[in-house]
């Protein structure tokens, strides 16, 4: 999948440890504007980027963050606005994602087709401690057990009026809660839930260990390069 799909995230992260790769991969950035020019930028990365490199799967993390950062911001929002508070998920920003299904509505491409269907995906993890980046970057997560809930969509079901689509939104996240919370209690996402146990091949791991420990040295080396060019810089005002 990671060599077919593009991710879409906010501009502020095209420099951070993760934006750098994903330049590498031709993701999305979204930068500041009306909603008919964020709109419009979606459309013409899509077409010039991701259909002509058959790419199939699109990637948007509605959430904004981390729950151990935004939970609490995000509890105080929901509250102030009406909404539920979440204790097992944040509660989503809605803007990117109205524009997102806007943009990707009806004809978006240069060939015939469009994007058909939205696939919600949920994580829960068994075992002492969870997944963490160090874990994937180590291939050291054996003792631990993921667990993935996928519900899909079809784009067409969706409304089209955009409060409706934002209510829509806030609803799968209340969903979200209530089967992470059953997950907590039985282990289960749903009463008739089913599991398909998958081990990723050895060769796999290796290959995920020495992609990362790639991508951390040219992060480190580029911004090694500009703290370096700083201090000879400062050093060259003081002399």
């Amino acid at each position: 999948v990671s060599t077919q799909s593009t991710g879409i995230m906010d501009r502020m992260f095209k420099w951070t440890q993760f934006g750098v790769p994903s330049q590498w991969h031709n993701d999305f950035f979204s930068a500041e504007g009306s909603k008919e020019a964020v709109v419009k930028q979606i459309r013409n990365h899509y077409s010039t980027t991701y259909w002509e490199r058959g790419h199939k799967w699109c990637i948007f993390f509605p959430e904004g963050g981390f729950l151990k950062n935004r939970g609490e911001s995000a509890r105080r929002w929901a509250i102030a606005n009406g909404l539920p508070p979440l204790y097992k998920c944040c509660t989503p920003r809605t803007t990117a994602f109205t524009n997102i299904v806007q943009a990707f509505r009806g004809e978006v491409r240069a060939v015939p087709g469009s994007v058909e269907d939205i696939v919600d995906v949920t994580l829960a993890f068994k075992g002492p401690t969870v997944l963490n980046l160090g874990d994937v970057i180590k291939g050291t997560y054996s003792d631990k057990e993921v667990y993935i809930n996928f519900r899909t969509w079809k784009m067409a079901d969706l409304p089209t009026e955009e409060k409706e689509l934002e209510q829509w939104l806030y609803d799968r996240y209340q969903e979200k809660e209530e089967m992470l919370k059953r997950f907590e209690e039985t282990g289960e996402f749903t009463p008739d839930s089913t599991f398909t146990l998958l081990d990723l091949p050895k060769g796999r791991l290796l290959g995920n260990i020495v992609f990362w420990y790639i991508v951390a040295f040219f992060i480190f080396d580029f911004y090694y390069c500009i703290l370096g060019n700083l201090w000879r810089f400062a050093s060259g005002l003081v002399l």
